[in-house]
């Protein structure tokens, strides 16, 4: 089996092996065509011999790097045909004129030999197709697929009209043989591309102003949900605190109206039965009884209006934690300046932490009123039922100190 059989067989095993049907344009169908070409052409220039025998191997051997690595395919390719020249025996020499046949092609060098320049018009052989537009919808399909950005159909259009405007064939066989159906394709390309900028134009430019005005819609959305989102924040913790501090008033209220009534009773049972408790010793026990639930009344008043002494200061993991609030002023009315202020600034850049300080301050607010209610529960109780106590009390003893009455 001569080389070239051997290059065949090895590059289509090497395409079952590691096929990839994403390779629309770099697949085994488009090698076989530039080897096909790249055969006429050397008839045609009359290349014999090893020359012959080395463009048809590197022929089969220049898009293998496909397979391995889109972006990098020029070594790929330079790397598989080392390996398999080096397996058949071929000789250094022979060996890098094959490889740099290849790279060349590769790379859209200067051809300074006959192979690279048969090699490379053959390998353009798609211009001159009669399924040229196939060919490139699948060339600009493949490179979508491997690499970013993607091109839209109009650049790639027009990249391919920059490219056939620029592109020489090399040999002259190869110009008889390709430019005048090259020349047919450049028309359509043309024709193709007018089109495109016909149509696509107006389309795009009414699709992009339909695309910034549902991006600015969207926008408008966003900020009017932020807005009314920081509004609904708003009326909310001031609608809270204002109802917590109108219920704290109101129960400081109540204890005072507690504590007054009790003192008023207890000055009372203690200037007129107490002090005169020669003229109405019979009346000690219901004083003493309703003294008693005085006391205890004004007590949980008094419980329940006392300002509760807090630290006055924190450890700052904490607050960074979301354990304290730095909006009552129990919590850091004994901190240094300097780690109030940076915690403040802190707070009001986070803005998580800021919902956190209010919710803690909002919660605390309603614990401390919630046990303020609590006493003054037990104070009207404890009132309410010495009141009606105390009352039995004087009645029952008046009563029983005085039988004409019974």
């Amino acid at each position: 089996m001569d080389l070239i059989r051997e290059a065949e067989q090895y590059v289509k095993n090497l395409f079952l092996t590691k096929k990839n049907e994403l390779l629309l344009f770099h697949n085994m169908g488009y090698i076989k065509k530039t080897v096909s070409f790249a055969n006429q052409l050397c008839e045609m220039e009359k290349v014999t011999g090893k020359e012959r025998e080395d463009i048809l191997v590197s022929a089969w051997l220049f898009s293998t790097g496909f397979l391995f690595d889109y972006v990098d395919y020029k070594k790929q390719s330079s790397k598989v045909a080392h390996q398999f020249l080096k397996e058949k025996g071929l000789d250094k020499q022979r060996i890098e004129k094959i490889i740099k046949i290849i790279e060349t092609v590769l790379q859209n060098k200067i051809h300074d030999n006959i192979c690279g320049e048969i090699l490379y018009d053959a390998s353009e052989f798609y211009l001159a197709s009669e399924d040229f537009l196939l060919w490139v919808r699948y060339h600009r399909q493949e490179r979508n697929y491997f690499l970013i950005p993607k091109l839209t159909k109009r650049s790639f259009w027009q990249t391919v009209q920059n490219f056939l405007n620029e592109h020489h064939y090399c040999t002259v066989s190869a110009q008889k043989m390709f430019e005048a159906e090259k020349e047919k394709n450049a028309a359509k390309i043309k024709f193709v591309l007018s089109q495109e900028l016909l149509k696509q134009l107006p389309v795009n430019n009414h699709m992009l102003i339909e695309e910034m005005k549902e991006e600015i819609n969207q926008i408008n959305l966003k900020v009017e949900k932020r807005l009314s989102s920081a509004r609904g924040f708003d009326t909310l913790y001031r609608i809270t605190s204002r109802n917590q501090v109108s219920l704290s008033s109101m129960a400081d209220n109540k204890a005072h109206i507690l504590i007054t009534l009790n003192t008023l009773i207890v000055s009372a049972i203690t200037t007129f039965a107490l002090v005169k408790h020669h003229d109405l010793q019979f009346l000690i026990f219901p004083s003493i009884v309703t003294l008693s639930f005085s006391m205890i009344s004004i007590s949980y008043a008094i419980f329940a209006t006392r300002p509760q002494i807090r630290p006055g200061v924190f450890k700052m993991d904490d607050f960074y934690n979301k354990k304290v609030s730095l909006i009552f002023y129990g919590n850091f009315y004994k901190m240094n300046y300097d780690d109030y202020e940076k915690a403040m600034t802190d707070m009001l850049k986070d803005q998580d932490l800021l919902l956190s300080n209010l919710n803690r301050d909002q919660y605390t607010l309603g614990k401390i009123l919630g046990r303020k209610f609590k006493l003054l529960n037990i104070s009207f109780t404890v009132f309410l039922v010495g009141f009606v106590i105390s009352a039995l009390a004087f009645l029952i003893t008046l009563l029983l100190s005085n039988p004409e009455y019974i």
